[in-house]
């Protein structure tokens, strides 16, 4: 759209004086329900835009999203509503040794599951976690990673059976204050096979025990020893669709690679494929290690049916000598709608293949 088209718009859409006092007497009438009266005293709004911007910043508490998951995916208010049919607001406290943990919301589609969470120690503490790193690296339990892998619980607390995991690292946000006592902490497991509608899910636990950093080295340190292990209650809605492409998408040394399934969600992409015959998994060379490297955000392109790229970000996933299935984060939380009419274009050692994005909404009645 041209700048002249969009002054006319704005031009149109302006509203009159009139107009603009009684909206902004409405938005604050909505913010003394959740404000402290000394705050609303310093608010000053100059016409539309000002008022705009005061809704974008409730967008996130009427979408029931914390702000810190919108700035972690680099969402905003309309995006946000995409993502509020996985998000749980949830408020589970627990403390030990002078330090608490505090988990806050549950985010999650098929494949993934995410928990916002504050760690709190008292004051003076310093929590460095060598933050000067690209990649900060986190754990409880004292770098044992299979111990703190979670359970997912069904509707009587009891572990559900059968549940296997391929990723499961803590990112910690950024704050005001990297060295304080304080910490935003975002628990991050993705699945290897998904959530299942009959397992009825009724909560996810925790296993914390020790925060520590790891080091270049391979050691760890203990930033501050503790158990802070507890039970976190969900409901789930799959907010994700999956289809069966079931497309030849290229060939390793004459194999054929077959994409059987696809999983979309506002935030995550889930492939599977599969070889026509084993291949051997070799390493260093060779077609098994060709195997192993076949899917990543490199070779694969998703675009939206207006021809938007959406880039990816690597979530890892699981490989056997015949099947494999790889996870993505979407970098831009998308609407099915929009990716409905795209394309998934699979690029296998010089080879190009588009499989059509079609089913992920239900058709018009």
């Amino acid at each position: 759209m041209e700048p002249r088209d969009l002054n006319r718009m704005f031009n149109a859409l302006a509203p009159t004086r009139e107009q603009e006092q009684a909206g902004l007497d409405r938005l604050l009438q909505t913010e003394r329900k959740v404000k402290p009266m000394k705050k609303l005293k310093k608010l000053t709004v100059i016409g539309l835009a000002a008022a705009l911007m005061v809704i974008s910043c409730a967008a996130a508490v009427v979408t029931g999203i914390d702000q810190r998951l919108l700035d972690y995916f680099g969402a905003g208010p309309n995006q946000a509503e995409l993502l509020a049919s996985g998000a749980v607001p949830v408020d589970v406290t627990v403390e030990d040794n002078g330090a608490a943990l505090h988990v806050t919301q549950v985010l999650m589609d098929r494949y993934t599951i995410m928990l916002l969470a504050d760690f709190t120690a008292p004051e003076g503490t310093v929590l460095d976690l060598g933050r000067e790193a690209d990649d900060i690296f986190c754990d409880f339990n004292g770098g044992s990673l299979g111990a703190s892998v979670p359970d997912l619980l069904d509707q009587t607390g009891e572990p559900i059976p059968g549940v296997g995991g391929w990723g499961w690292r803590i990112v910690v946000l950024d704050d005001e204050d990297p060295l304080d006592h304080h910490l935003s902490l975002l628990f991050r497991l993705e699945l290897e096979d998904g959530i299942q509608p009959d397992w009825e899910i009724g909560g996810i636990s925790l296993h914390n025990s020790d925060l520590v950093r790891y080091n270049p080295e391979p050691t760890v340190t203990t930033i501050y020893s503790g158990n802070w292990s507890c039970e976190v209650p969900v409901t789930w809605q799959d907010m994700g669709q999956s289809i069966q492409p079931n497309q030849i998408v290229g060939q390793l040394d004459g194999i054929n690679i077959t994409m059987t399934e696809l999983y979309l969600s506002p935030m995550t992409l889930r492939i599977q494929m599969e070889s026509e015959a084993p291949i051997p998994q070799q390493y260093g060379g060779g077609i098994g290690n060709r195997w192993h490297q076949l899917a990543n955000s490199d070779t694969m392109t998703l675009t939206t049916r207006k021809g938007e790229i959406i880039p990816l970000t690597d979530l890892g996933g699981s490989l056997g000598d015949q099947d494999q299935n790889r996870g993505f984060r979407l970098e831009e939380i998308t609407a099915l709608e929009g990716l409905e009419g795209g394309t998934l274009n699979v690029s296998i050692e010089g080879g190009s293949v588009d499989i059509p994005l079609e089913g992920l909404v239900s058709a018009e009645p």
